[in-house]
């Protein structure tokens, strides 16, 4: 049941950053920050109210508050992330969380990969690597490598993928000191307040903000229902695993931004972003 919560949970991601990005447009980067981790909290609330109130464990409201926290400033970058440069080469540099998971679940959670999951490091890198392969013609053998580092998009979302290897550990924490419904509730409405001000800034920044309100609470769904998915699933397994499923949603965003988005150079990407997807599952083995 795990693998196809974790399924329903990459799809999902890869479809909420597309509305995102798309959202990045016209609206301030605040503003759909806010609207990613708040607006799905009808519908998280609609499910705690069928499931019922859980029982509230120690350790819950440290663990939670830590990765309201960490995510007020990864959600933001990852948002700037995909406004700033093509979704095909910002999504793929998630594929490090897992590699950077080997440390941080050592130690917060006690989880430890098979020694396999090694060889996934590897594939990360020449993933990483095949990204950019169009430089070769430009820049020779290190071009792909240096433009890792001049694309601010990539830089930025392995800013996040850092910090979201420490909030997945404290995200299962949580989770398991109450419920998946519980828990991605409660955090919407803590990230809510704590964002506020931030929003309010981003709304009189934002051109034509209420014709973007259906996309927005779109953006909200989408990712309500990502964020479920993923603590349910997260609850059943280690959680390396279930981020390790999900970031194969780094493929369906190449497609993404190829189809939608008109970019560019989809060979390489796909093979890219499909080396680091392999990468990520052997790191999880």
């Amino acid at each position: 049941m795990w693998v196809l919560l974790s399924i329903v949970t990459a799809v999902f991601f890869a479809l909420s950053s597309g509305q995102a990005k798309a959202l990045s447009r016209r609206s301030h980067d605040y503003v759909v920050t806010w609207a990613m981790m708040v607006l799905g909290v009808p519908l998280t609330g609609l499910v705690l109210a069928v499931q019922g109130m859980p029982e509230i464990e120690d350790g819950f409201y440290l663990a939670a508050m830590v990765s309201v926290l960490l995510n007020t400033v990864a959600v933001t970058l990852q948002v700037k992330a995909l406004r700033l440069s093509p979704l095909s080469l910002t999504m793929p540099f998630l594929a490090f969380t897992p590699l950077f998971m080997l440390v941080t679940s050592s130690f917060i959670l006690g989880e430890f990969p098979t020694a396999k999951g090694f060889a996934g490091i590897l594939l990360i890198v020449a993933g990483a690597y095949s990204i950019n392969l169009d430089r070769l013609k430009d820049g020779g053998i290190t071009a792909p490598i240096r433009a890792i580092g001049s694309e601010p998009g990539s830089r930025l979302m392995l800013a996040v993928a850092a910090i979201w290897s420490v909030a997945a550990a404290y995200d299962k924490v949580a989770t398991v000191a109450s419920s998946p419904a519980f828990y991605t509730t409660f955090f919407g409405v803590v990230y809510g307040v704590i964002y506020l001000p931030l929003f309010l800034i981003g709304l009189r920044r934002s051109e034509s903000p209420k014709r973007a309100v259906p996309g927005l609470f779109l953006l909200g769904a989408l990712s309500a229902g990502m964020i479920l998915a993923q603590m349910t699933a997260i609850e059943m397994t280690i959680a390396s695993y279930v981020i390790a499923i999900k970031r194969s949603g780094m493929v369906l965003s190449v497609f993404l931004g190829y189809f939608f988005f008109k970019e560019r150079h989809l060979r390489n990407r796909f093979a890219g972003a499909a080396l680091m997807t392999l990468g990520v599952v052997l790191l999880s083995i």
